[in-house]
């Protein structure tokens, strides 16, 4: 019954397509099958039991399933997970502070960066693709108070770490440690420097692996998200636990 809800609802959103939003949306929509609440400052500010713009300033958790779709992906959360996310330049960035993300990718030209609580990400360099008419690669990020796992139900996922490339096969997961971000980092680089209004500026704002800028795009980004985000300064990519 709730794929049949899904569905339902799906169709809703892409009749919905057209409705203007406000300045803090993503090109998406976000799909509850219970409540989905948004968060900003702490601060409950919507509870959604309907379709609706996905606002990239504010932290989603589900009470339930809930659906996000974006151009190229549709991310499915289970039950009590809390992420957001929010596309700077070519990335599509998500960010998990707790729960489990099953993605499925159709545009597998579009890149990603996967973010955790600790503030450290892996970026995605490329996908394989199966051999079969569809072309869709599916896979899920999964966040516990001790590590993060990410991995692949359908293709491949070529990740970049601190380790260098890593290929996420099919039917195969890299764990990655939850270590805290040195203390080091707290204190230097853009994202540090930001005033305390924009917050989390610096967690999605990145221009190449290992480097954080402190832009028009990340300052928008960060104001909602400052009580439930760790603004740990410069990021550094995950590194898989050996």
């Amino acid at each position: 019954m709730k794929s049949l809800r899904i569905a339902t609802l799906l169709i809703a959103a892409a009749m919905m397509a057209g409705v203007s939003t406000a300045g803090a949306a993503t090109e998406g929509r976000i799909i509850p099958t219970n409540r989905v609440s948004l968060e900003k400052n702490g601060s409950v500010v919507a509870n959604l039991t309907s379709q609706a713009p996905v606002d990239e300033n504010a932290l989603i958790i589900c009470h339930g399933t809930c659906m996000v779709k974006l151009r190229g992906v549709s991310l499915v959360a289970t039950d009590k997970t809390e992420f957001a996310v929010k596309q700077i330049g070519d990335f599509m960035n998500i960010y998990v502070k707790q729960g489990k993300i099953n993605f499925i990718i159709t545009d597998t030209s579009r890149q990603f960066a996967f973010y955790m609580p600790n503030g450290s990400y892996v970026k995605t360099e490329g996908f394989v693709v199966p051999a079969s008419t569809d072309s869709a690669v599916k896979g899920y990020i999964d966040v516990t108070g001790k590590a993060t796992a990410i991995g692949m139900e359908r293709g491949g996922m070529v990740v970049q770490t601190t380790n260098g490339r890593q290929m996420i096969s099919q039917g195969h997961a890299i764990q990655l440690a939850m270590a805290e971000v040195p203390a080091a980092a707290k204190t230097s680089g853009a994202a540090a420097a930001l005033p305390s209004s924009t917050g989390v500026a610096g967690i999605f704002s990145h221009a190449t692996l290992g480097m954080v800028i402190g832009g028009g795009a990340a300052v928008a980004w960060g104001a909602g998200l400052a009580s439930t985000i760790n603004n740990s300064g410069v990021k550094k990519p995950a590194s898989p636990n050996r």
